[in-house]
C-alpha cells in the first residue's frame, strides 16, 4: 500500500535535491526562514517511490523608469541591486517577464536563459 505525506526538510535534502541536481533541475530551497517549496511524497514500505513539488519561484517585473531617465543607468542599477538581493536571499531561481527590449537585454546581461518568449529563467547561484 502506498502512503502519502509531506517530506521533512531532511528528506528533501537527502532524497529530492540530489535527484534534482543530477537532472539539471533547480534544487529546492529548504531554508525554514524563507521556505519556497513543499514536497508531497509517495512511500511504499517506507521507501520514497515518488514525489511532487509545489514551488514558489519569484517573478520579477515589470521594470519601469521615467522617460527623462532612460539612458540605461537607472535600469542597470535596479537590475543589479535586484540580482544581488536574489543572490543574498539564496533564491533557487526566478523568472523575469520581459515586456520590452530593455528588459530582454538586462535579462541576457545577467546570464539568464530564454525559455519561451518572453520568459527567462535563472537556475542556481552564479
Amino acid at each position: 500500500m502506498v502512503k502519502y505525506s509531506w517530506l521533512t526538510d531532511e528528506e528533501i535534502e537527502r532524497e529530492v535535491n540530489p535527484l534534482c541536481a543530477s537532472r539539471g533541475w533547480m534544487e529546492l530551497n529548504i531554508n525554514p526562514a524563507t521556505p519556497t517549496c513543499r514536497v508531497l511524497g509517495a512511500f511504499s514500505g517506507g521507501t520514497l517511490v515518488g514525489w511532487f513539488v509545489l514551488q514558489l519561484v519569484p517573478i520579477l517585473g515589470p521594470l519601469w523608469v521615467d522617460s527623462e531617465n532612460r539612458d540605461g543607468t537607472i535600469s542597470r542599477e535596479l537590475a543589479g541591486k535586484m540580482h544581488s538581493y536574489l543572490d543574498e536571499s539564496k533564491a533557487r531561481g526566478y523568472l523575469v517577464v520581459c515586456e520590452s527590449p530593455v528588459s530582454e537585454r538586462l535579462a541576457t546581461r545577467h546570464g539568464m536563459q530564454k525559455v519561451e518568449a518572453p520568459v527567462y529563467v535563472a537556475v542556481g547561484e552564479r
